[in-house]
């Protein structure tokens, strides 16, 4: 039985990637791995990752060229190969472009071409402003066809007591039910 085709994309949110990093490594035995990035991540070296180094990391988790510009993402829809697209961690911003119907990144144009394909796409949203128009965005996002999100929590009541962030460590539960065309439950989990 041959591996299911998951295209991940990687957003900002720098301060996630080590832990979807982490989950990938999990990830990599059970589905075949293909990776989109934001422009952002491509050129950007913050202090969590040097841009060179968090894409040398991918390199190791894929064998398929990582697609970082709205030329290669382009050729998405027509190849049609992918069983489910992931964006995690995916910023506000791009929930926005995408609930508001705007393409104009390497990772809105990717979850455009699974539309188009009617594929399904999972979301792990990570914001500091979820209590906020960040958390209505994801809510009308999620409400289309074969649109879901991974569960999340708020992070930090105390310090960000509007932000929330993705269990990323449900990754693997929530592509599986995306894949059966659910939506894993409970979405809201109790705040660290």
């Amino acid at each position: 039985m041959s591996k299911k085709q998951i295209l991940f994309g990687i957003c900002g949110s720098f301060c996630n990637h080590a832990r979807v990093l982490h989950e990938l490594y999990w990830l990599k035995d059970t589905y075949d791995l293909h990776f989109v990035i934001s422009e952002h991540v491509a050129a950007a070296s913050t202090r969590f990752f040097k841009n060179t180094e968090f894409r040398a990391e991918l390199e190791q988790l894929s064998d398929a060229a990582i697609i970082d510009s709205i030329t290669e993402s382009e050729k998405i829809g027509p190849k049609n190969c992918y069983d489910l697209m992931v964006i995690a961690p995916a910023t506000a911003n791009t929930i926005a472009k995408l609930v508001n119907g705007i393409y104009d990144t390497s990772v809105t144009l990717a979850a455009k071409a699974m539309q188009r394909n009617d594929r399904p796409l999972l979301v792990g949203l990570s914001t500091n402003d979820f209590i906020g128009i960040s958390g209505a965005n994801l809510l009308r996002y999620v409400s289309r066809k074969n649109i879901y999100t991974l569960p999340m929590r708020q992070d930090d009541v105390v310090h960000k007591p509007r932000s929330a962030s993705a269990c990323f460590d449900q990754l693997r539960e929530g592509i599986e039910a995306a894949l059966q065309g659910e939506q894993l439950q409970p979405i809201f989990r109790e705040a660290l």
